[in-house]
């Protein structure tokens, strides 16, 4: 941990238990600051938290609340690599460290759980000192590409712990839509992985 780690960590632990914040946006923005005066400070995270896995996307996994209500990770796309189109089923605070990601926000048409349909909403290239929220129903379809140059680097701060995510993938050929879990696939760094068969 860092100390501008330490400081993110306390923030949100403070929006979450803040009983005037009305909503996850009010908590997103209580949050916001904070993000920003990591992706400012000298040191905001451990150097490894900035290599991917075997070439691949990874989550490398900074903190999660003892209560289980929220978990940070320093996630890396090395350039080119891209999510897929995918939803989170809760609140999200995200910085941009390092490179850049293209990311492409969905409008839901119609979702009926296992399968959606879905249209471009917004596109927007993300660069280091950015911050942008997840807040659904209305904000938890995405897709993240790393435009480069080099590996996209960002610190999300995301609701409940990695395992317990709520986390989904879109098909866009097939409109299905399938559990992406986060899976821990080295000590702790996550991977989201398609359950096809889900």
């Amino acid at each position: 941990m860092t100390a501008a780690l330490d400081a993110l960590v306390a923030a949100t632990a403070a929006a979450l238990d803040d009983r005037s914040l009305a909503d996850d946006r009010a908590r997103a923005e209580a949050i916001a600051p904070f993000m920003r005066a990591l992706l400012d400070a000298d040191e905001p995270v451990p150097p490894d938290a900035y290599e991917p896995l075997d070439g691949a996307a990874i989550g490398n996994l900074l903190y999660v609340d003892p209560d289980g209500r929220f978990h940070v990770l320093a996630v890396v796309f090395p350039e080119g690599t891209s999510s897929g189109v995918h939803h989170h089923g809760c609140w999200g605070v995200i910085g941009y460290l390092q490179g850049s990601d293209e990311e492409t926000r969905y409008r839901s048409l119609a979702d009926e759980g296992s399968s959606a349909r879905l249209e471009e909403a917004s596109r927007h290239v993300w660069s280091k000192g950015d911050v942008t929220f997840l807040l659904p129903p209305d904000d938890g379809w995405h897709r993240v590409r790393s435009a480069g140059p080099g590996h996209g680097v960002s610190v999300h701060v995301l609701c409940r712990t990695p395992a317990d995510h709520p986390h989904r993938f879109w098909d866009r050929r097939t409109e299905a839509v399938h559990p992406y879990p986060f899976i821990e696939v080295a000590p702790d760094r996550w991977r989201s992985e398609v359950m096809w068969d889900g």
